[in-house]
């Protein structure tokens, strides 16, 4: 009888004991928030351009002028606004061949929206996109099948890139 008092006292203590070892967490009481001191801010936290993408509004209106509609899209795909310089180029499409891009018709001036009021003129807030009007005084003939593309250099200097047919 006293052997299985004995096992019914260290069962209760085993069974009091080891959560309290296996299942408590030290508690940390240093700064578990996004700012690491008072000016600093954990570089996991920051959300930066990794992807570029010509939304489906992009288009030609005639006269040499092209309204260009851009997403920019964080390491999460959330659409967002980002610093950079954007160069734009166009090229004839070439038919039949691995890649579709041919020779440069035409490349506008480097765009900078490094600078928060030129970055806000072309940030459509309702689009939650970029809207830059590109107008040429090239060789643009109508009728015909041109690729876009669009370069950003990021103000952290990364190059990120995509490229749409448009059809003249």
């Amino acid at each position: 009888m006293a052997m299985v008092i004995m096992k019914k006292i260290i069962w209760m203590c085993v069974l009091f004991v080891l959560p309290i070892i296996c299942g408590c967490e030290t508690y940390n009481s240093g700064n578990s928030g996004a700012l690491t001191d008072g000016n600093s801010v954990r570089n996991d936290c920051i959300f930066v351009a990794e992807k570029i993408k010509f939304n489906q509004l992009t288009e030609y209106v005639g006269n040499g002028q092209i309204n260009v509609y851009v997403d920019v899209f964080d390491q999460f795909g959330s659409r967002i606004k980002a610093s950079g310089i954007w160069r734009f180029e166009l090229f004839q499409q070439e038919q039949r061949t691995p890649e579709s891009r041919g020779s440069r018709v035409y490349l506008w001036q480097d765009i900078d929206l490094t600078d928060a009021s030129v970055n806000f003129s072309a940030w459509q807030d309702y689009l939650r996109c970029y809207k830059i009007e590109l107008v040429s005084d090239g060789d643009i003939e109508t009728g015909k099948t041109y690729i876009l593309q669009a370069v950003c250099t990021t103000a952290e200097g990364k190059r990120i890139s995509d490229s749409v047919e448009l059809k003249m």
